[in-house]
């Protein structure tokens, strides 16, 4: 093997690691986060606002962190995110006040900035290096670590919450102190931020580059903007369900937090055999992304009315699974046509923008239906619009992501090949 591809593998297989126990901390918290709030004395119309919250936070503090991880590099950046979530996690655990659990939640918020993407813009510039045409295979196989690290996330914090519903805060607090760890010993920079140069210089460079981001985004390739919003209007569409998702099918589960942690990992663990078919999809056909998308869109779609509408407890629950399953098989594609229009220079300013739109545009929504639900369990409106905006965002999503991306701007090609320090984006899942 070449010496291309032994980096190639090793850059790979530690965006593999970090990124599957980031999720597995992540989603630790999944089964018992809205009942402790609930059992805190929080009411529905509260537990949206609070995850409202928790996007806005992220939104307003995507650019101010994300010059901060400029001046201190994507590992640095990586390991001060985990960092932040290990506190606001652990002062979750130890909360017995709403205050307390609040602002926990959003100080993990606040770390997850730090990296929101970082990780990833770290692992497509170093594979572009050495393999430009694999990012659908990175982001295939990332996908199936991603959801590696759910289901054993989920399913952990469901079994520790049977004994205490805080003790899954912990559990995520010791997987970031872990992450932390990993990240330092295993993620190197083919360029990093010079270490004799002046703060107010780097700063002011740092800045330079946002507003550059920021004027691409804006103005520059329409596709790539209209990527951008497709993006977060998907991310709001399954956001609604991920936050009532625990409270509608508690009495179907007989309140067995086990058997809703089954029910929100099933999804996950099926997408893994699926994805490795995707994986030999790709292979065979040129149009495999396209195809992929709009599949996994409509049957998204359908799934998620189903949920909504079936009567019983078993359908609705399986037509659940078949929802998060298609949604997931979907990202993939749409997080490689996004990084494929972004020049090397600035795709970390570029998707850094994105991200503060996404989060804005999810967390003012999340309040709105707050407000307008109010029942977390009032799901035989909200969940089939949301199904129907999904599928019809999923079909145009399909179509951009399959057009081939510009030919690169000599101008704008860096001189030095590498990462400029700075984060991503991806699409995320709430609760």
């Amino acid at each position: 093997m070449t010496a291309g591809g032994v980096e190639v593998r090793r850059v790979r297989r530690t965006y593999l690691l970090v990124s599957g126990l980031d999720w597995f901390a992540d989603m630790a918290l999944t089964v018992t986060s809205v009942l402790l709030l609930q059992s805190l004395g929080m009411s529905g119309t509260g537990v949206f606002a609070v995850i409202a919250a928790v996007w806005i936070v992220e939104g307003l503090s995507e650019i101010p962190t994300g010059i901060a991880a400029d001046l201190l590099g994507r590992r640095s950046a990586v390991a001060v995110s985990f960092v932040l979530r290990a506190v606001g996690y652990s002062a979750l655990f130890f909360s017995d006040s709403i205050p307390v659990a609040v602002a926990g939640t959003l100080l993990a918020a606040l770390g997850g900035t730090f990296s929101s993407g970082a990780l990833e813009a770290w692992a497509v510039d170093e594979t572009e290096r050495t393999d430009p045409g694999g990012l659908d295979r990175m982001f295939t196989q990332g996908r199936i670590a991603d959801n590696t690290g759910l289901v054993l996330g989920t399913l952990t914090g469901a079994w520790l919450g049977t004994l205490d519903l805080a003790l899954p805060q912990l559990a995520a607090g010791l997987a970031c102190l872990a992450g932390t760890a990993l990240a330092l010993a295993r993620m190197t920079e083919t360029r990093r931020p010079p270490a004799d140069g002046r703060f107010a210089a780097r700063l002011r460079e740092s800045t330079t580059d946002v507003l550059a981001g920021t004027r691409i985004t804006l103005s520059g390739d329409r596709v790539l903007l209209a990527l951008i919003v497709g993006a977060a209007v998907l991310g709001l569409c399954r956001g609604v369900p991920g936050v009532q998702w625990t409270v509608v099918f508690e009495s179907a589960a007989g309140g067995s937090l086990l058997l809703l942690a089954l029910m929100r990992g099933a999804g996950s663990l099926l997408e893994i055999p699926l994805l490795g078919w995707v994986l030999r999809f790709q292979k065979r056909n040129t149009g495999a992304r396209r195809t992929v998308i709009a599949a996994g869109a409509l049957v998204a779609g359908l799934a998620l009315t189903g949920a909504a509408l079936l009567p019983g407890a078993l359908g609705p629950a399986v037509a659940f699974v078949v929802f998060t399953t298609a949604f997931g098989m979907c990202m993939p594609g749409i997080r490689a046509a996004l990084n494929e229009r972004i020049g090397g220079e600035h795709r970390a300013t570029v998707l850094s923008v994105a991200a503060l739109f996404t989060n804005l545009f999810t967390g003012g929504a999340l309040v709105l239906m707050g407000v307008v639900v109010g029942d977390l369990a009032a799901v035989s409106v909200a969940w089939p619009l949301a199904a129907l905006v999904f599928a019809a965002t999923g079909l145009g999503m399909a179509h951009l992501a399959g057009r081939p991306a510009p030919a690169p701007d000599p101008a704008s090609t860096p001189a030095v090949p590498g990462p400029k320090p700075r984060s991503a984006v991806g699409v995320e899942e709430v609760a």
